[in-house]
């Protein structure tokens, strides 16, 4: 899937705003960062202002390009973890905000972070937990099924408990975990619900057709406004994991 990186800026701007809570638990001491899966490079330029030295990676082109053009003076690299080139050296954190979830390997990812983190590195992070925007996830699966329509979960959900036994076999001791609600409400009043469907599932609905894909978001608005619409816009029923680990 690729990025709409200037819909990701506005519509969706809680994806880094929400990530910025994870600055507070960078080092105090400038450190050498790499920002996973940095987007548009808004979080990235909030750490280089605290003086760390980051690189952010990512593996949207649109999203590279926006970062690029916004902050200049930092450095982007349209990378993929799970198979990075040798551009990617050695850091003292690896910081990553909703990204984990789109990675269906975790073991990859953990395996390719530790080897390019520092002994003692430190590994933050946050993503969807189990159970994020479950509501929202069964209603789409249940009307692509009703189309004929093979649906593949693209997300990868987890819990303290077992992402706690992946960090530990990546050889990462746990500082903190935390899985906690966190409801979000959504941009664009109505039309909300259908906007973020379409940033974040465009690959399941671009194999629609234009009234299929009308139909199916009349038919989840229906089926999910007595819970999730909240007087003026659509809240969506979010769940986060948030990491903080070191590398031994």
């Amino acid at each position: 899937m690729e990025w709409d990186a200037k819909k990701y800026n506005t519509t969706h701007d809680f994806v880094f705003k929400y990530g910025a809570g994870l600055l507070e638990l960078l080092p105090k001491e400038p450190k050498k960062v790499l920002d996973i899966g940095c987007g548009t490079g808004e979080l990235t330029n909030r750490m280089a202002e605290l003086g760390h030295e980051v690189t952010g990676i990512d593996q949207s082109v649109n999203m590279i390009n926006q970062a690029k053009e916004s902050y200049p003076d930092l450095i982007f690299l349209q990378e993929d973890i799970l198979n990075p080139s040798d551009q990617i050296g050695l850091y003292d954190v690896a910081f990553s905000n909703a990204v984990f979830h789109w990675i269906p390997d975790q073991e990859l990812l953990l395996k390719n972070i530790s080897e390019h983190l520092n002994m003692k590195g430190q590994l933050i992070c946050e993503f969807g937990a189990v159970g994020n925007v479950q509501m929202i996830r069964e209603a789409f699966g249940r009307e692509l099924n009703a189309l004929g329509v093979p649906f593949e979960e693209p997300f990868c959900f987890t819990s303290v408990e077992d992402y706690r036994i992946l960090l530990e076999k990546n050889h990462f001791d746990v500082v903190e975990m935390l899985e906690y609600e966190r409801p979000t409400p959504l941009k664009g009043q109505k039309a909300g619900l259908r906007e973020w469907m379409e940033q974040f599932y465009a690959s399941e609905l671009g194999e629609l057709s234009e009234n299929q894909k009308e139909q199916l978001f009349v038919n989840m608005e229906q089926e999910l406004a007595p819970r999730l619409w909240k007087k003026d816009h659509w809240e969506a029923d979010y769940r986060r994991l948030r990491v903080n680990a070191l590398k031994r």
